[in-house]
């Protein structure tokens, strides 16, 4: 039960307590809140029961100490505890997280809303890249990782909504994939005769598997399995990738799941 405390004629201050810790204190969050003038005298008691109410509810339910934390301190530690994306995934987030820091950085987790959001959009479409403006489909990529942080804080009962879920998105240009015929296959391949032995490889593998580039650049030779002279097997189950100050590091697939081919 929250406890109301009558500070002046419009000042309260509120305290919820919410058991105890494993060493035997008790465990109690405390609020001052001023009732605004808009509400009138007969309102003041019922503005303050809903605040506390509210309140104890937050508390109850376990969002509340996190939830005054900065996103930015919030995004970080989600970088650091994450270890099933490889390592330019992660370093790509990185980048992406740091471009929205400016815009929504310094909100509270629990105060940050669909509009602060959608307001960091319209500035990230002002960018622009090369020259040109920044593709709707980019800037919505930035919005999806902000998206990934507070679902984790929702996950863990820090916040109760994911804001970036509520905003009503444009749609995206779909673009349509590329997929050379046999005869631009064989103009490329042509192409490549003069050229060293370790890029016809690498070019011939990426046009016949499909794999990425961090990923052909993982291989050995034990990926390869023939099966006989003719046929053989190929396990991919890494990628590597420049990571700006670090070099080139190497970790698991972009989906962290290994196929073979």
């Amino acid at each position: 039960m929250a406890s109301i405390k009558q500070l002046n004629e419009r000042k309260f201050k509120i305290t919820v307590s919410n058991g105890y810790s494993p060493d035997g204190r008790k465990i109690s969050k405390a609020k001052t809140i001023t009732v605004p003038d808009s509400v009138g005298k007969r309102g003041v008691r019922q503005y303050v029961s809903h605040a506390a109410e509210e309140m104890e509810r937050t508390i109850k339910q376990g969002f509340c100490e996190d939830g005054e934390m900065a996103f930015e301190e919030y995004a970080n530690r989600w970088l650091d505890r994450q270890v099933k994306y490889a390592a330019g995934t992660i370093a790509s987030y990185q980048r992406m997280l740091k471009v929205t820091y400016p815009f929504i950085g310094a909100i509270k987790l629990n105060k940050l809303r669909p509009i602060a959001l959608e307001n960091m959009l319209v500035e990230l479409r002002k960018r622009s890249n090369h020259g040109k403006p920044v593709q709707e489909a980019t800037v919505q990529k930035y919005l999806t990782v902000v998206s990934a942080v507070l679902s984790d804080a929702k996950r863990n009962e820090i916040i109760q909504k994911n804001p970036a879920r509520m905003i009503d998105l444009p749609d995206t240009e779909k673009r349509e994939q590329f997929i050379p015929s046999e005869e631009d296959a064989n103009r490329f391949l042509n192409a490549l005769l003069d050229e060293p032995q370790e890029y016809k490889i690498f070019y011939v593998l990426a046009l016949y598997t499909g794999c990425r580039r961090g990923e052909l650049c993982a291989l050995k030779w034990h990926d390869f399995i023939m099966m006989d002279k003719s046929r053989c097997v190929l396990t991919v189950s890494r990628s590597r990738s420049h990571i700006p100050g670090q070099g080139v590091q190497e970790g698991p697939t972009k989906n962290g799941r290994s196929r073979n081919m």
